[in-house]
């Protein structure tokens, strides 16, 4: 039996479906949302995902030696894996201010009245500023948030802002008010996560390298937690099934503290499907949470983490 947010998200895609069909003589066109929520592709969103929440979605780059990709549309986290084996070194880097004003100019053109624009925390990536800069010459009102998140942190921030972006029985949404939603949801972030290696981090300085040899040490596996935006070092344990089962248990006491029906979890990876697919199921029966998205993070978390990631995520709902 599928979990019940995978039946939403199924009669979403269906409905979404039947609106993007080319309408028929007399058809109506289907208004466009007054907020339009756009995020970053570090959000761990699939496709399917931001068709169903209407969400727009701004790839970030990848450079692998002299190739460049965009993140979830030239490369897959199946490619990014293939690159990591091949020995090639992997780089990622912000989108141009551009990228969002295209985006922004896009949401303009279908009849927003605002955006509210959801990314990857300050302290990882020049991401938000570079939308905060398209946001002063954008046609329309902009809101930029700053998640302190990535991966489903910053996932479940953008899905909370869609979310408010429907409105309520007392009128439709403003702005402001559905960029709060995104900031509160980001900012209740909880998330912890390991890693094969540390050297992604390091070398891509997301981590310091005083820690990253720390980690190292006495064959040592560490627990990373994102805390308010930055990545630390929480724990260490001995062994990856060790590793796997604290994630499993700060997990759980922190959906255990804030109560199941006031979450959202998430389970992410790169290449370990099972393992994630596991830990998801371990979380639903243990919490009683029915709603645990599993998802692959794309190429440029995943140049940062490496093949073997495996992270859980804890949000308000």
């Amino acid at each position: 039996m599928p979990p019940a947010w995978a039946e939403r998200v199924a009669r979403r895609l269906r409905r979404g479906a039947r609106a993007v069909a080319d309408p028929g003589p007399g058809d109506a066109v289907p208004a466009a949302p007054r907020v339009v929520v756009v995020t970053d592709s570090t959000s761990c969103l699939t496709p399917a995902d931001a068709a169903a929440w209407g969400i727009d979605v701004v790839p970030l780059d990848v450079a692998a030696d002299a190739e460049r990709f965009r993140d979830g549309v030239d490369l897959s986290p199946g490619d990014l894996a293939a690159l990591l084996a091949s020995g090639r070194r992997v780089t990622t880097s912000q989108p141009p201010p551009a990228a969002f004003t295209t985006a922004y100019e896009a949401a303009a053109a279908r009849g927003a009245a605002e955006v509210v624009s959801v990314h990857l925390s300050g302290e990882l990536s020049g991401t938000v500023r570079a939308a905060g800069l398209a946001a002063q010459l954008a046609p329309l009102p902009v809101h930029v948030v700053d998640s302190r998140s990535a991966g489903l942190g910053l996932g479940f921030a953008a899905l909370a802002a869609a979310e408010a972006a429907r409105g309520t029985v007392w009128g439709p949404a403003d702005g402001e008010s559905v960029a709060g939603a995104a900031e509160q949801v980001g900012r209740s972030t909880a998330a912890w996560f390991v890693v094969d290696s540390l050297d992604h981090l390091r070398r891509g300085g997301r981590l310091s390298a005083a820690a990253a040899a720390f980690g190292n040490v006495l064959g040592l596996r560490p627990v990373l937690a994102l805390h308010d935006g930055k990545i630390e070092v929480a724990e260490r344990v001995r062994t990856r099934r060790a590793a796997r089962d604290r994630l499993h248990a700060l997990a759980l006491a922190e959906v255990e503290r804030r109560g199941a029906r006031a979450v959202r979890v998430g389970v992410q990876h790169l290449g370990r499907a099972e393992v994630a697919a596991e830990v998801a199921e371990r979380l639903r029966s243990a919490a009683g949470v029915d709603e645990v998205l599993v998802r692959e993070v794309g190429a440029v978390l995943g140049g940062h983490l490496g093949v073997g990631a495996l992270a859980v995520t804890v949000t308000d709902r």
